[in-house]
């Protein structure tokens, strides 16, 4: 007599371990899509079109995956994509962000101006004409005002927010907290995007047994 418990142990536990391989798998995978999405060309990265399509890809490829190591269908299946999309698409921002800001550095430090001024004042020496010694003084206030100004813009630029704002500069000129809620809308159609791919590449799995079965009978 066969042992019902142990074979539902078992199958337990080939699901259980088909799971976290395609987890595994599956985290490698977005990670290397993240990768790809950052370095493709700005023109290619059209606002919501190019969420959507990351979806599409990533849930397509991963229910495709999860069919390949067994996974069953599940909500199990779709949160877990859910939230690989997520991250996917968090490291994207990551990743941008990061290239965002050394580019920004980059200006920066590119513009000698403040430091060849500095190297100047700290060198010179204040004339000794009160009305000249007033001009200095006064010439020196402006440009150390003018110096915090560019410290508090550059730290500025190098925020979050100014990268989400830059990404929507071609279209609008948006202020917070736009950027952010523009964002937060392209991950949710990215996410349902995927939602639907996983269900498209599920329902043709489903229907292959079918159409085998009726292939069969035919001959």
């Amino acid at each position: 007599m066969t042992d019902q418990p142990s074979e539902s142990q078992s199958a337990q536990t080939n699901s259980k371990n088909g799971f976290i391989q395609w987890l595994i798998v599956a985290l490698i995978l977005m990670t290397a899509l993240s990768l790809l999405a950052v370095h493709l060309p700005e023109r290619l990265k059209l606002l919501l079109v190019y969420a959507i399509v990351y979806g599409l890809i990533s849930g397509g490829v991963l229910t495709t995956l999860a069919v390949k190591f067994g996974v069953p269908n599940s909500k199990k299946l779709i949160l877990t994509i859910v939230c690989l999309i997520i991250f996917g698409q968090s490291l994207v921002l990551s990743l941008s962000h990061q290239r965002y800001k050394e580019a920004t550095l980059k200006q920066f430090k590119a513009d000698q101006t403040s430091i060849v001024l500095d190297r100047m004042f700290s060198a010179g020496e204040p004339p000794e004409a009160p009305e000249a010694r007033k001009q200095y003084e006064q010439f020196l206030d402006q440009f150390q005002a003018a110096k915090a100004d560019r410290r508090e813009k550059e730290q500025r630029l190098l925020q979050i927010s100014s990268y989400l704002q830059h990404r929507l500069s071609p279209v609008a000129n948006l202020k917070t907290p736009w950027p952010h809620l523009f964002w937060f809308l392209e991950l949710v159609l990215c996410c349902l995007s995927a939602i639907w791919a996983s269900r498209q590449v599920t329902q043709a799995e489903s229907e292959k047994p079918a159409i085998q079965d009726s292939s069969e009978a035919e001959s």
